[in-house]
């Protein structure tokens, strides 16, 4: 009876909370929708205008200006996306622990396909003034108990809620959340097949129609009292061993107890922890409850313009100043070809019986590309020949409408702030500075929705921190993703030693340190800017220049130009080239060393084989001495034998 009594109460706060959000934004859902619908060029007449307009059979035309402008900010965002990045925070933390955690949000990253997260929330809060980013734990393949984080696009953005209350940013005040999808009946009921729902509509009829059941994710925060302590102990980290003092929770002592390091308490205090709840309900059933292993909602808003207005926050997309300007270019457009279209088509004028013996060519003149036209000659009364048939002036258009909708277009991109260059089109700056500033001021105009965008992504990370000595609580080893995309495994919450194939686990004292997911505090930043193939290719660019002038660099920054090249073997190339360059440049890598120790050998053996080559060529040169040495013997004998004979002979 009192758990019922309890589920009761979480549900009807559930759906007092879930009203109350609602009411809150559906102002702004509803012209964030009109707004999505307006920049791919629906609705952009008023329904009776349009009516009027096509009952007496005018043209009603939609010329959209609207999608080329949003989605030129899309993607400039998509080309330069924020990058997260972790910071120590106090002494417990440190510099190479924080670059690994870097590298385990970067493997979600890539691993949940968080662009595509990144890059609908963008686009709705640019189309629709608001977007949303969610995280979420999942099980990292069917036969498996180990969990793993993931970043997910939220696709519709009237299919969340977050607490009115919220003035943050990024949302990270709020104390709670909805996530609600309409799922369709019959796969509601084969997913759930005991739960009853009939009832549900009763409550409001947006929680059951004829064809869906809306099942709602609630996420909330409480709060408990608990008590923390201040402690000190060692640490093992990159840097050696170092005193580490700071406040931990009980559980958080508990873990220094199972991982056996001595720690002193200095003192302690009552604070209150936060914690939040997660609900699966539908209507008047709970589906499922559970605890979410973080301190922070994993609902994220990414806003468009802010605007408080009336004690309320606004949220406006990239187009609503700019709506009236695209209305008007319809207008003056569909005027413009309306004035054309009433006018009658250009006639041939002649005098009477010019047309006589070839009418059918005459009448189809406006309508086919007929190569000569012969004419009757006609003479007047005095039997002098009339001129020949002459066409009237072509249709001409209206300047002024011509001109109104001109102006229609500037006005647009005055609304929106984003002048010609932005959209690549030439205007009248000259200079490639002149025009770099103009496309600086229209990224400026802009850019208020890439730093929303960045302070969402931000939240994310933190998020990812907090989850991470939840998720990675075992000793195992991590994939990490460098900044230049390069994956390297690591062990986490063991020690390490640095060996030919990376860092690998040991149980060795003399060890390199300690990846402790669970000490110490980090912070997050993040990064807006070029992305790291841009950045590459300028770093290529300016170590070329630098090399040109000074050719003797090369023999210490050749390998790394190579690396920084985007083009093919030239992750070898570079490899040979740390093969010969002196071992003070490179430092302590491993793998140079060996590639050093590879190319003293090879040296070596070059040595070698000249030395034997040396001793072969004389050894050659002595045997061809002695050989010639006695054949001159020989010679010499033979012609002493010569010599005796003549003598005999005499």
């Amino acid at each position: 009876m009192a758990e019922e009594k309890k589920d009761l109460e979480l549900l009807e706060k559930a759906r007092d909370n879930f009203n109350t959000s609602q009411e809150y934004f559906s102002e702004n859902y509803e012209l964030g929708k009109n707004d999505q619908e307006f920049v791919h060029g629906i609705n952009q007449w008023d329904p009776k205008d349009k009516a009027a307009r096509d009952a007496d059979g005018r043209p009603s035309l939609v010329l959209n200006q609207m999608l080329p402008y949003c989605n030129q900010v899309i993607n400039d965002i998509r080309q330069a996306r924020p990058a997260v990045r972790v910071t120590p925070v106090d002494g417990g933390a440190d510099i190479e622990t924080a670059k690994v955690m870097t590298g385990l949000i970067r493997n979600v990253e890539r691993q949940s396909k968080a662009n595509d997260a990144y890059d609908t929330a963008a686009m709705n809060a640019v189309t629709a003034g608001l977007g949303w980013i969610r995280v979420c734990l999942d099980y990292a393949n069917p036969y498996t108990f180990d969990q793993e984080i993931r970043i997910e696009r939220v696709l519709n953005f009237r299919s969340a809620y977050l607490d009115p209350s919220s003035v943050a940013m990024d949302g990270s005040d709020a104390e709670f959340c909805f996530i609600f999808d309409d799922v369709q009946k019959e796969r509601f009921e084969a997913e759930n097949p005991k739960v009853a729902y009939d009832g549900c509509g009763a409550l409001d009829g947006q929680w059951v129609s004829d064809d869906t059941v809306r099942v709602v994710e609630y996420y909330y925060k409480t709060y408990e009292s608990v008590k923390i302590y201040k402690v000190t102990h060692k640490k093992v980290t990159p840097r050696g061993t170092e005193t580490y003092t700071g406040a931990v929770t009980q559980e958080e002592l508990d873990i220094l107890d199972e991982q056996e390091i001595k720690y002193d308490v200095l003192g302690e205090r009552e604070t209150e922890i936060c914690k939040v709840k997660q609900c699966t309900f539908v209507g008047t059933e709970i589906l499922s409850e559970t605890d979410w292993p973080s301190k922070y909602l994993p609902l994220i808003p990414v806003y468009g313009q802010e605007v408080f207005i009336e004690d309320k926050r606004h949220f406006r997309s990239l187009i609503e100043q700019g709506k009236d300007a695209q209305r008007m270019y319809n207008y003056w457009k569909s005027a413009s070809t309306e004035f054309i279209a009433l006018q009658p088509k250009t006639p041939w004028v002649g005098p009477l019986g010019s047309f006589k013996s070839n009418p059918t060519n005459w009448a189809d003149a406006n309508r086919k590309n007929i190569a000569f036209l012969e004419y009757d000659i006609v003479h007047d009364a005095n039997g002098t020949p009339l001129p020949p048939p002459t066409r009237t002036p072509p249709i001409q258009g209206s300047p002024a409408m011509f001109q109104e909708a001109e102006s229609a277009r500037g006005d647009i991109r005055l609304a929106l702030g984003m002048g010609l260059s932005n959209m690549g089109q030439a205007d009248n700056a000259i200079s490639g500075v002149a025009i770099r500033n103009r496309q600086i001021e229209g990224d400026n105009a802009t850019f208020h929705f890439m730093d929303n965008l960045a302070s969402s992504i931000t939240q994310v990370g933190c998020i990812c921190v907090d989850l991470i000595p939840r998720v990675y609580s075992e000793p195992q080893v991590a994939r990490i993703i460098g900044e230049d995309g390069v994956e390297e495994t690591v062990p986490l919450n063991q020690p390490y030693k640095k060996g030919e194939k990376g860092k690998e686990p040991t149980t060795d004292r003399d060890n390199d340190g300690t990846y402790d997911m669970a000490i110490g505090k980090y912070d997050v930043v993040c990064d807006v800017g070029p992305s790291y193939s841009s950045q590459r290719q300028e770093t290529a660019d300016k170590m070329q220049q630098v090399m040109a002038n000074k050719p003797e660099l090369f023999g210490v920054i050749g390998d790394l130009f190579f690396k920084s090249l985007d083009v093919p073997m030239a992750q070898e190339i570079a490899e040979r080239i740390k093969a010969t360059m002196d071992p003070a440049i490179l430092g302590d890598d491993p793998q140079a060393a060996k590639l050093q120790a590879a190319a003293q050998q090879m040296q070596q053996m070059q040595e070698q084989l000249k030395t034997l080559d040396a001793a072969l060529q004389s050894k050659q040169q002595d045997t061809q001495f002695e050989q010639g040495y006695k054949l001159q013997e020989l010679q010499i004998k033979r012609d002493e034998l010569a010599l005796q004979d003549a003598g005999r002979g005499c």
